[in-house]
């Protein structure tokens, strides 16, 4: 029988799960951190947001810090998931995978995965399930 791995995520957790069916019991193998996932962008930026002035007059506006850093800490986890994904493949770990993560991280992991990988994956859920229990797990690979 082959071995299916579950990867559990958002932006700032990911937890993978081993069994031989889904939905069937399920062993976790692995937890994967990214405390900055959870982060405010505010608290990613380095400094404040610059000042600009008007081109007329005295006026003086704050800008907006880079609407980029949420989404490069996304890739940044996104990638760390995918390496072990890839490298527990290789050693034969998984035969077929499920990706149940929420959509924006679902997204990018989808765009990073290699061909033998991209082959494993069985189901694609793009829903955010982390912290809610093995309960609401269950729950939406039965529904796929």
């Amino acid at each position: 029988m082959k071995r299916i791995w579950i990867l559990v995520a958002n932006q700032a957790e990911a937890q993978i799960y081993s069994g031989m069916n889904v939905p069937g019991d399920l062993s976790l193998v692995a937890t994967l951190t990214h405390e900055e996932g959870a982060a405010h962008k505010r608290d990613l930026a380095s400094a404040a947001p610059g000042r600009v002035h008007d081109r007329m007059g005295q006026a003086r506006h704050s800008m907006e810090p880079d609407v980029g850093v949420r989404e490069k800490e996304r890739r940044r986890f996104a990638k760390q998931i995918v390496t072990r994904l890839q490298s527990a493949h290789l050693q034969g770990d998984f035969d077929r995978l499920v990706l149940l993560a929420s959509p924006a991280v679902l997204g990018v992991i989808r765009k990073m995965l290699s061909g033998d990988l991209s082959r494993a994956v069985v189901m694609e859920i793009p829903k955010d399930v982390v912290g809610q229990g093995m309960e609401e797990i269950h729950r939406q690979l039965s529904r796929s």
